[in-house]
């Protein structure tokens, strides 16, 4: 799902049928990557490996940063706005890495609450996340245009960003975890939550994609705060058995390395849509596998 945002997947077949993939249910990925990050962070509390858990996410964002330096980094044209620019991307994450950030920034925020009751967790996660919406929304809008509101709100790290998106999905998982949620809800319930959560999600999609006034892509969505968790819990009910640790080392090889596949098929070949999507998944699995074998010895960059 993320491969297919990030390459505009169906996008030569149809706009509405890319629009509710990209724009749509392939927005379930980021939230739910946070969550199951919020959910072994409570597993990292519990143990009082809080600084070892933020060391290995720190040495993975500054390793990631490094490999794709070449794309961020513009010395030869120096001056002060370009200085100024190469900081915040550092700072933000360049492209996809600001997933690592954000998931970062949402873990320091957790250790401050960790010890407060989870009725003022989930106050600060709703709040949080419903600025990030509206934030979004007014943005893409152009709610506040000829201001200078409009200009900020339209740039992605206003609202998508540690405190608006990336804390409210880790605080779930960790609150799922903490207190056992999933054993709370049946399967029937999270049956249903996926459904309704589903359909709510293509139907708000749908609205924004047939609104001329809308601008640009959405990351936060209203309907991610039911269709993700319901997700995650179901999962979770279900009980799938695997080689887990083994996936989780290739599904985070996928998403490091994909957007240099991206950047490098573009050297070669002038594709885009979908085939652009089968030929950089094609080639990250295949880059992942060397990535995976690499990690066992280093232990450091997946």
């Amino acid at each position: 799902m993320v491969v297919g945002l990030h390459t505009e997947f169906l996008s030569e077949f149809n706009k509405l049928a890319s629009y509710l993939a990209v724009n749509g249910i392939f927005r379930i990925a980021v939230p739910l990557f946070l969550m199951i990050n919020g959910f072994y962070f409570f597993v990292a509390t519990e143990k009082n490996c809080q600084s070892a858990w933020f060391k290995r996410g720190a040495v993975l964002y500054l390793i990631w940063m490094g490999f794709y330096s070449y794309f961020w980094i513009d010395l030869p044209d120096g001056g002060f706005f370009a200085v100024g620019q190469m900081v915040s991307i550092f700072l933000i994450g360049y492209w996809h890495l600001w997933y690592i950030s954000g998931m970062l920034g949402a873990a320091l925020l957790m250790v401050f609450l960790k010890n407060r009751s989870p009725q003022l967790m989930m106050t600060l996660a709703a709040m949080a996340f419903v600025l990030g919406v509206m934030i979004q929304y007014a943005g893409n809008y152009h709610m506040l245009s000829g201001t200078v509101y409009d200009a900020a709100f339209n740039f992605h790290p206003s609202h998508r960003n540690a405190v608006f998106f990336s804390f409210p999905f880790f605080c779930i998982g960790y609150l799922i975890n903490k207190y056992s949620i999933q054993d709370c809800v049946s399967l029937r319930s999270a049956f249903l939550g996926v459904a309704v959560g589903g359909v709510l999600l293509m139907s708000e999609s749908y609205l924004n994609f047939t609104q001329p006034s809308r601008d640009g892509e959405f990351d936060n969505y209203v309907s991610l705060a039911l269709v993700c968790p319901a997700i995650f819990i179901l999962t979770l009910k279900l009980h799938f058995e695997g080689r887990g640790k083994r996936l989780s080392e290739y599904s985070s090889a996928i998403y490091f390395i994909h957007v240099f596949v991206i950047h490098l098929v573009f050297v070669f070949v002038d594709i885009s849509g979908s085939l652009l999507t089968l030929v950089v998944i094609f080639f990250s699995v295949f880059a992942s596998m060397l990535l995976v074998k690499v990690n066992r010895k280093l232990k450091i960059i997946l």
